[in-house]
C-alpha cells in the first residue's frame, strides 16, 4: 500500500490551497483516472441490466399474452416469472441527476 498523502496548506493572495509534491499529485491524478474508468464501465453494466430486465419482461408479456394451450406454455411462464423476480435481476437504482 502507498504511503498517505502529505499535504501542506499555503495561503497566496487571501486564497487558502493545498501543495503536494509533484509524485503525490501524479498519483493522485492517476486514481482519479481509474476511477473515472470504472465509473464509465458501471454505468454500461448497469445499462445492460435495465435492459436484460427489460427483455425478460418483453418475454414474460408476449407469453402471457399467447394463449395457454398446453402445460409446457404454461410452466415456461412460471420459469420466466420466478426469474423476473429472483434476485438475479435486481432492478438497478435509477442514475442521480448530475447538480448543476
Amino acid at each position: 500500500m502507498s504511503k498517505p498523502l502529505r499535504p501542506r496548506r499555503a495561503t497566496i493572495d487571501g486564497e487558502d490551497l493545498i501543495v503536494l509534491p509533484v509524485a503525490d499529485y501524479e498519483r493522485l491524478a492517476t486514481a482519479r483516472r481509474q476511477l473515472g474508468a470504472r465509473e464509465a464501465r458501471f454505468r454500461g453494466l448497469t445499462g445492460q441490466v435495465r435492459a436484460l430486465t427489460s427483455l425478460l419482461a418483453d418475454i414474460q408479456q408476449i407469453l402471457v399474452d399467447t394463449p395457454a394451450c398446453c402445460e409446457t406454455h404454461r410452466d415456461i411462464d412460471s420459469q420466466i416469472g420466478d426469474l423476473l423476480r429472483s434476485q438475479r435481476f435486481p432492478q438497478p437504482a435509477p442514475t442521480p441527476e448530475p447538480k448543476r
